[in-house]
């Protein structure tokens, strides 16, 4: 959900930036935007969707990064009960940019093949592909019409 408004879906359309974490987003920025985050006044961690929707919020995104598979429920009202929310910010920043390291580690790696021009590459030998496709296509056209 958004890091800004608890009750909408994470969306890279959303008009705020901060709303959202990236794949590509280094470990400083996804730590700024889980910082600045919108939570609420009460400075300790439960679970609790319904009145405490942003830091349930929070909760989700590091059940989904934890390496154990624990709920949101058992992290935010068993295990990180209690903690600051301070606290709860900078799990759940170090949780999603650990995980998100090995991702961003091979997205540069495949941008930096050939020289920095992989997609370039890329969108070129596609070119080359569809230009062979579509003269096969207009050959099979041009006799059904009688054009040959």
């Amino acid at each position: 959900m958004s890091l800004k408004e608890p009750y909408l879906k994470m969306s890279k359309s959303h008009r705020d930036p901060q709303s959202r974490i990236l794949i590509t987003d280094s470990p400083e920025e996804i730590h700024q935007k889980v910082v600045s985050a919108l939570t609420d006044s009460l400075n300790s961690v439960s679970y609790d969707p319904v009145d405490r929707p942003g830091v349930s919020n929070l909760l989700r995104l590091l059940s989904h990064f934890d390496v154990e598979g624990r709920s949101a429920e058992m992290l935010g009202n068993v295990i990180y009960a209690g903690r600051t929310l301070k606290d709860l910010k900078l799990l759940v920043a170090d949780g999603i940019s650990q995980s998100l390291e090995p991702i961003r580690k091979r997205f540069g790696d495949v941008m930096n093949e050939h020289s920095g021009r992989y997609l370039e590459e890329v969108q070129r030998k596609g070119a080359s592909k569809a230009r062979e496709s579509a003269e096969a296509t207009m050959e099979v056209v041009r006799e059904a019409v009688g054009i040959r």
